[in-house]
């Protein structure tokens, strides 16, 4: 089956727009099969530089980063391991290439990651890779009661949760 869709989750140091990125996980699936469950899945796990965030203007909110102080050790360790980070505009490189060709792309809130990203596409004037007609929401979907029991995942790591969220719309 094809893997047409796109599904982006990341963790970041604010809920504003323009949010400092930690971390960008996303995964290519095809919302009818059960290609996720593959171990050969695409995927992409990226962790950015704060101080590239820093460079253009991006947000650290206290409260968010007081939140984080209250989050699994092992979340936060992920988050904000030092290993290799890279230059958010690399950061936005690779998703950028990673997500061309999909019919549409996916993220748990409509308001949140995916707006985040088109911020940050338009800072460094760099094109969208998908249209807003493309855009498409898990939280509703699974609000509206198609929402099965799914495995628990590590929360708040970017690409355990975007494998989690494709998983439930698979």
């Amino acid at each position: 089956m094809a893997k047409t869709d796109v599904m982006i989750d990341m963790e970041t140091l604010a809920t504003s727009t323009d949010a400092a990125i930690l971390t960008i996980g996303a995964v290519k699936f095809d919302p009818f099969g059960k290609d996720v469950e593959e171990p050969d899945m695409d995927s992409l796990y990226l962790r950015v530089d704060q101080d590239s965030c820093d460079e253009l203007g991006l947000v650290v909110n206290d409260a968010t980063v007081e939140w984080w102080s209250k989050q699994d050790p092992a979340a936060q360790e992920e988050a904000f391991n030092p290993e290799g980070r890279i230059h958010v505009k690399d950061a936005m490189d690779q998703l950028y290439k990673f997500c061309w060709g999909g019919k549409r792309v996916w993220s748990h809130g409509v308001g949140f990651d995916l707006i985040i990203l088109e911020n940050y596409f338009r800072r460094i004037e760099k094109a969208i890779p998908w249209s807003f007609w493309e855009m498409r929401d898990t939280r509703t979907l699974f609000d509206i009661g198609i929402n099965p029991n799914r495995a628990t995942v590590t929360a708040h790591n970017a690409l355990a949760d975007a494998v989690d969220q494709a998983q439930g719309v698979q």
